[in-house]
This record gives structure tokens, sequence and C-alpha cells, in this order.
């Protein structure tokens, strides 16, 4: 017994030592590259080498088979970057304490593209004015003459062109042949490409398939493609969208049988699979808000009410400060495009010393797309209003209303560059249906402007004003303060003191400038400053004005931010949350 417990402590002992052994002879193996920056990135990240130095089962024997074989690598690696003469040294110091390859690289000259000839055959040499042309595919060549050659913008170029002709017109392009000629002498490249864009494509008929309970005539009403429309594929993508938005559907895929099209006559059916949502649903929700406190929300949405396809949503919504039910019944949108709901309502509000029972009931027609978005609506309300420590006060108004959004931007959830804009006229044209005839008008535009890679200028003004005796509701009224107004005041604590109130006013003036810088893609930091104020006379409109810091995070619901501001004009910081391109 005691001699078998001798044996197993002696090999135990034994295979701690010899692990122990193995484990620091592995770091021993070291290597070092001398070559300028990019391309020592490059070899560092794929020569076997490097990969293998720190395996535990590295041996002398294998370590000098990796170091003869590092030159061919790098010769290979460094021909995907344009250089193919490049002079490679290895140096190697090896013995019991050190195992040391140095390789020491000289790129040589890079090779620069000197030609380029693109050859087209198929549809796309007959005449024609559309897009994309022979011309136009030729001046926007990615990698044109004196360009240096690299393996990767070889392959990104020849992609680039013939998915400029798949997405438009030729679905079926492909490249026939491309060849690389090489001059090591001169360091030069030639490129030859063959390209077959195939006969011009048309859209066919709707292939629909998963409706159950409601119409095809849904997704035809919804359809921006027209009969024998030349293949797009931001038309299909468009489509797409709308089916996604309506509501009817859980998921939407829209895509182009363009291979029928070789022997159908070039018509390439569409192809629409849905899933539809069901009939009701039922959700609730909490959250908090800066401006209007805690809150909790119940909706119940019913897509098919009285077996006509039209979706009624119903809410229940309890903050802090605001309490509303509503109900909206929205009509399929019609084979022009236009969609028509109507609405009725009843909100509460408590905001700065003024209480608003607000009451309406209203109809309205947008139509357009995302980017050119317009509405005409008309509208019933009865309004009461009590104010600390003055007069109560009823109104009613009957109005009319036209609105429009255009919306330029590179991406709708996280923008960096380009702009928004909104513009609204509300009015009360008869005095016989109102307390009095009045007209709010109401434009807003942000913009959004890169000022490096990673930091961005973010502009936002808006002005109104309302014209006509003081006839209008509060509704219809001015504040400004809060989150997507001026920072560092309360929400709508900025207007006119009326008793220990402060109410709405007929002008209204508000601006930002923030400047964003991005640590990460996701992550940024945030400076800004804010200033505007309401009031009854262009006159009384004196700007205050808010500074502050912010985090800023690209979410996948768009952007979200919290800041600290401090507002000028009462010596105080506040907190705020915001989330999403509000417009």
């Amino acid at each position: 017994m005691t001699r078998s417990l001798i044996i197993c402590l002696v090999l135990l002992c034994w295979g701690v030592l010899a692990y122990a052994d193995n484990a620091s002879y592995s770091h021993q193996y070291q290597v070092e590259i001398e070559a300028p920056s990019p391309l020592k990135t490059l070899l560092e990240n794929h020569l076997d080498i490097i990969k293998w130095r720190t395996n535990p089962r590295m041996s002398p024997s294998e370590w000098k088979r990796l170091s003869a074989e590092a030159p061919k690598q790098i010769k290979e690696l460094l021909a995907t970057e344009g250089y193919f003469s490049p002079e490679v040294s290895v140096q190697s110091t090896q013995n019991q304490l050190e195992n040391l390859t140095t390789l020491s690289v000289n790129p040589g000259t890079p090779t620069v593209v000197n030609s380029v000839n693109i050859t087209f055959s198929g549809d796309i040499t007959q005449p024609h004015r559309d897009l994309p042309s022979i011309e136009q595919l030729r001046e926007e060549w990615p990698l044109p003459v004196g360009t240096q050659f690299q393996q990767a913008a070889w392959t990104a170029a020849k992609r680039s062109l013939v998915t400029k002709l798949l997405v438009n017109r030729y679905p079926n392009a492909v490249i026939t042949d491309t060849k690389a000629s090489i001059d090591i002498q001169q360091h030069t490249a030639s490129l030859e490409l063959t390209v077959d864009s195939g006969n011009t494509v048309h859209f066919g008929e709707l292939e629909i398939e998963g409706l159950e309970r409601y119409p095809e005539s849904i997704i035809h009403n919804l359809n921006p493609i027209k009969p024998n429309e030349v293949y797009s594929q931001s038309k299909l993508l468009t489509f797409q969208t709308r089916l996604q938005e309506s509501g009817y559907f859980r998921t939407v895929e829209v895509t182009a049988d363009s291979k029928a099209a070789l022997t159908d006559q070039q018509q390439a059916p569409i192809k629409i699979k849905v899933n539809e949502n069901q009939s009701i649903k039922v959700s609730t929700g909490a959250g908090f808000s800066t401006n209007t406190g805690a809150r909790t929300q119940l909706t119940v949405e019913h897509l098919n009410v009285f077996d006509r396809n039209w979706r009624l949503t119903s809410t229940l919504r309890l903050e802090q400060k605001l309490q509303s039910i509503s109900g909206t019944i929205r009509l399929p949108t019609t084979a022009s495009g236009y969609r028509d709901s109507a609405n009725i309502a009843a909100t509460r509000t408590e905001i700065e010393g003024q209480t608003t029972t607000l009451t309406q009931a209203g109809v309205k027609r947008a139509w357009g797309s995302l980017k050119r978005e317009q509405y005409v609506g008309a509208n019933l309300l009865a309004e009461h209003v009590n104010l600390d420590s003055a007069d109560s006060s009823d109104t009613y108004a009957a109005t009319l209303g036209y609105g429009i959004t255009l919306r330029r931007t590179d991406n709708n959830l996280n923008p960096t560059r380009g702009y928004l804009f909104n513009a609204q006229f509300n009015g009360a044209p008869l005095a016989s249906l109102s307390n009095g005839t009045f007209l709010q008008s109401y434009l807003k535009t942000q913009a959004y402007y890169p000022i490096t890679k990673s930091t961005q200028l973010i502009a936002r003004a808006e002005l109104g004003m309302v014209s006509g005796k003081n006839s209008a509701p509060a509704t219809f009224l001015f504040r400004a303060g809060g989150d997507q107004s001026v920072r560092g005041y309360g929400y709508q604590s900025l207007g006119v003191t009326e008793g220990d109130a402060i109410v709405g006013a007929r002008y209204l003036t508000t601006g930002s400038i923030e400047i964003i810088q991005w640590l990460t893609p996701e992550w940024g930091a945030a400076i800004f400053t804010d200033f505007g104020n309401a009031a009854n006379s262009i006159k009384e409109l004196k700007p205050v004005y808010g500074y502050g810091l912010g985090a800023r995070w690209k979410s996948p619901v768009g952007p979200i931010g919290a800041d600290i501001a401090y507002g000028q004009a009462t010596d105080d910081y506040r907190l705020h949350f915001n989330i999403g391109v509000i417009f």
C-alpha cells in the first residue's frame, strides 16, 4: 500500500513538473515583425507563426518549420494588398532561454491600376434613358486608374458593379469573365471585366400567400408598383414596409421571381407571403417621463371592426400630470393611397397651475410616403380650463387643419445627415361654430450634419403663432420647456403668468444646438445649448437659455438620451430623458 502511494506521488510530481516546464517553455517563443504599421497589423492577424507561438505543444523543430514558412506566407498576404515584390528576411535566435524570430519586411512599391476595360452585353447596350447606363457604371467604377490595387478592393468593386444592375432593371445580371493582369516590373495592374446585364425585367402579377381573415384588396391598395413597371428592388422594399406598417400582419415577405422572367416574356411575378395578426390584441405598458411623470397604459386593438377591415385602437393612459381615454378607427388604405381615420378622445392635464379638460372628435385624411407626408382634418372640441388663483373658462371650436412633414435623412431611426421639416396650420374659420375665429401656424425643423466621422451636429428650430382675437382654446396656444423644447426648465413652464399659473401664449420660438462625440459606434457624449420662450407679443418674446451635458445610445428603436441641463433663468438643474426622433 505504501509502495503504491509512493509511486502515485512520484508520477503526480513528475506530471506537475512536466506541465510547468511545458507552460514556461511555451512562453519562450517570441516573434518580432518589422514592417509599416498597417501591414504589420495584417501580418500579426494572419501569420501561422503568430497564431501558434503560445501553443503548449510547440517544439523547437516545429518553431523552425514555421519560421521557414513565414516568408512565403508574408508574400502571399502582401500580394492581397498590392505588393508583389516584397523583400523578407528572417533572423532566428534559439537557445535554452530564448526562441526569437525576427521578420523584417520591405513591402516595396505598391501596384496601381493603369487601365480598366469593362465590356457589356445584354439589354443595357440598347439605347434608353433609364439608369443604370453603361456610362454611369463606368464613371462610378470604384477602382479607377491611379488607385492602389488591393484584392479586397477588386472584389468589392466587382460586387458593387453587378449590384447596381441587380437592384434596377436587370435582376439576372452576371459577370461572365474577369482578369487582373499584374506587371511586377512596372508595378501596374490592368483590369478587365465582361458583364452580361441580361434582359430588362418588368414586374408581373401579385401572387399572395397567407391571407385568411382579410381580403386581397388590403394588399393591392398598398402596392406602389404599377402594372408592367420596370424591376426595382427599392420598390419591393417600399411595398414590404407599407405592408409591415399597416398593422394587419405579423410578418411580411415581398420578393420578385426574376428567374421566371427568363421564360415569361420578361415578367417577374411579385410573391407576397404574410402571417396575419390576431383580430383582437390587448397590451399593457408602464413607463416614466421627465415631462409628465410615471405612466401606465392599456391598449386594445381590433383589426376587423364590423367585418370591414377597419382598425380600432382604444387606449387608456394614466400619468401623474396627464390622463386620457381615446379611440381611433383607421380605414384600409384606398387604391389612390389615401389613409382615412376618425377619432374621439377625452384628456385631462394638470401642468404649472393650469388644469385643462378637453373633449374632441375629428376626422383625418393622410397621404404620401414617409419622405413627404401630408394630411387634412376637421375637429370639434370643447375645453374647460381651471387656473390656480384665477377664473375658469369654457371654450369650443370647430377647426380645419393641414400639415406636411418632409424627411430627408440617411437613416429614419438613427439619422446622421439630412433634415426633418414639419408645418401645421389649424384654424376656426366660422365664428358661428366657435367662440371666435383664429389661425394657429406652427413650424419645426431639425438638421443633422456629421462634422467628422465621430462628431455630429444637431440643430433644431421651432416657431409658432396664433392670429386672431383672444378666442383660441388653450390647446392651440403655446408653452415651452421640457425634454423636446428648452431643457433645464420644467415641462411647459415657460409661458404667460396668470394668477398662480403658467398659461399658453400666442407666440413661440425655441431652438437648440447640440454636438455629439461618438466614443463607440453605439455610445456617445453630448453637449448642448437650448433657448426659447413663449409670449403674447413678439416684443415680449425674450428667450431664456439652458445648457447641459448628456449621454447618447443608438438603440434598435432609435436614439436614447439622458441629459443634465442647467436653466440660466431659474438657476436650477434638471434631469431629462428622451427616446427616438420626435417628429
